[in-house]
């Protein structure tokens, strides 16, 4: 018999954190879940930590493959799961004890094929509850708070029917290392689903662990990363009414590129020149429009200076 809940956990060199997140889900007051354990090709104690959780509890189930990226790992996890309703959660964070208990009772009580939940977001200077209240009882009513980045996209605050993946055929991007959980929610939300809400902060994001400077997080990010995410969401911006938000997210796009190595300054200013006009109809500061311009243009050596 196939359980009510798949939980999908991917984790990648997570040894030294993720035994606190995997004993928040074994502590659970809602027993009739599983577990599907992502082991992304870790380099650590990864593996062996998540087959000796699995040694102990049946309803684990541990996936080793050779390392992808968490897209493909959450979609490995998701493509496993035989739950009805499915939900993730991150190596590096944890769950209240009573979460699955009471999104799944929300769900039962008002025939919802989505609850969503606060969350608690712990960082350095303490912790700060975040509220996730949606605007309506369908999906629809959310898509705007979504797209308008008032509500965030995280999949580990929202329990979900399993289905609705494969009905909608919505899958990951493969690749993709920054909002793959919008690229998910978005096009599922669209379909206007019946949602409801748990206001309780059940989930905690901790953005302590391997915390890295936003600067140096950027110089990662690719112009051809960005593209697919917006050739991703993109015309939901449209349909939404709400092209200002999408030119200001692209023109921030477009400013995090100078960030970036000076070897991928070529296909950055490609990029740049393809999101333009976006860019000057944006709200970005106008100091920070005029430096890409500049930037792009042939001064690439500002950001060099930008660093002194």
């Amino acid at each position: 018999m196939n359980p009510q809940i798949s939980i999908i956990f991917a984790a990648w060199n997570a040894e030294s954190f993720m035994e606190r997140s995997l004993d928040s889900i074994l502590r659970q007051t809602f027993s009739d879940w599983e577990l599907i354990l992502v082991d992304d090709g870790s380099m650590d104690g990864t593996g062996p930590i998540a087959d000796k959780y699995a040694a102990a509890d049946s309803r684990i189930k541990v996936i080793h493959i050779p390392h992808g990226g968490l897209a493909t790992a959450r979609q490995t996890g998701l493509d496993a799961a035989t739950g009805i309703f499915s939900i993730f959660a991150d190596a590096d964070d944890w769950l209240e004890d009573d979460m699955l208990e009471l999104m799944y009772s929300k769900a039962c009580a008002t025939s919802s094929d989505v609850v969503f939940c606060d969350y608690v977001e712990e960082n350095g200077l303490g912790s700060f509850y975040r509220r996730q209240e949606p605007a309506g009882n369908n999906s629809r009513d959310v898509l705007p708070q979504m797209l308008g980045q008032q509500m965030h996209g995280s999949l580990c605050t929202k329990l979900i029917r399993r289905s609705l993946y494969g009905e909608y055929g919505v899958r990951f991007v493969p690749g993709l290392s920054f909002c793959d959980d919008e690229c998910v929610v978005i096009p599922i939300f669209s379909h206007g689903v019946p949602v409801s809400y748990v206001g309780k902060g059940l989930y905690h994001y901790d953005k302590n662990v391997n915390q890295t400077s936003d600067s140096n997080v950027w110089k990662r990010r690719t112009a051809a990363e960005y593209q697919t995410y917006l050739d991703r969401i993109g015309s939901y911006y449209q349909d939404s009414d709400l092209i200002g938000i999408y030119r200001n997210r692209v023109a921030h796009l477009v400013y995090r590129l100078t960030y970036a190595p000076v070897e991928r300054y070529k296909e950055n200013r490609e990029f740049y020149r393809r999101h333009r006009v976006d860019l000057k109809a944006s709200g970005l500061p106008a100091s920070r429009k005029l430096f890409c311009v500049l930037y792009y243009n042939g001064f690439s050596f500002l950001s060099r200076m930008r660093e002194i």
